[in-house]
């Protein structure tokens, strides 16, 4: 079985790379912010393709000390992430924490390669480097650091994306590459017209097949949507597509 997607914080994630995350949070003492999340294929040329699946994630750590970056990544470690401080001496990017779940069931190729790098106590990189973070974590998973730090008391559930944006709508029917919130609500869409409750579209569908650009697939579902709903078929996500949405809860926005 897949991760389970979710939005969290304005990144399309996965609920076990959020719950690593919140611990890691909890290790480091303070807030993340995170500059890329996963599920994000074609997002940013620089990751080369790791962040195309689950697992993959971002920090941003250019407002940190120098000890403070290397105690980000200690507490990515220690939580099962093969991470890593990304400087700007390494590449066209500013400084970094980049991140892979080890042991997530939707890893991209790349990532999983960076995850056997890790173990190789290489650092991820092209060059195939010694690794460069704090040491001793290289057999580390989710569930081993579950396993010796079991989580008490009620744990925090990020919510589920329930609001679709417009806009965002409008940029799918005319562009393939789509990140952060915008794409995740396109993906949201099409998780829920596969849904077995909306049954409008396949759950083979929910990504273009091989050679099919991503706009002209979602014209394609948006049509199969109207249908289902009984709707003008227009491939054009309007008012009407948008006042089904709304009955399942969904919010729209502009």
């Amino acid at each position: 079985m897949p991760e389970a997607r979710i939005t969290w914080r304005g990144k399309q994630l996965n609920r076990r790379t959020v719950a690593m995350l919140q611990a890691a949070e909890k290790l480091a003492g303070r807030q993340f912010r995170i500059v890329q999340g996963s599920y994000n294929k074609g997002g940013v040329a620089a990751s080369a393709g790791t962040h195309d699946g689950g697992g993959a994630v971002d920090l941003d750590a250019t407002g940190l000390t120098a000890a403070q970056r290397k105690a980000v990544v200690l507490a990515m470690r220690q939580v099962g992430f093969a991470a890593w401080l990304r400087t700007p001496a390494q590449g066209n990017w500013p400084y970094h924490v980049h991140a892979i779940a080890v042991g997530d069931k939707d890893l991209s190729r790349g990532a999983a390669h960076q995850v056997a790098e890790y173990r190789r106590c290489k650092n991820g990189l092209a060059d195939r480097g010694r690794d460069d973070g704090p040491p001793g974590y290289y057999g580390m998973t989710w569930e081993i650091h579950l396993k010796h730090h079991p989580v008490t008391g009620p744990v925090a559930q990020p919510p589920p994306n329930t609001s679709i944006s417009l806009g965002a709508m409008a940029y799918a029917r005319a562009h393939d590459s789509m990140s952060g919130v915008w794409g995740a609500d396109r993906a949201q869409v099409l998780a829920w017209a596969a849904h077995p409750k909306v049954a409008a579209i396949g759950r083979h569908e929910v990504r273009p097949p091989a050679g099919v650009p991503w706009r002209v697939h979602f014209q394609q579902m948006t049509r199969k949507i109207q249908r289902r709903f009984g709707l003008p078929v227009t491939g054009v996500f309007d008012a009407g597509t948008a006042s089904v949405m709304r009955r399942y809860g969904y919010t729209i926005i502009a």
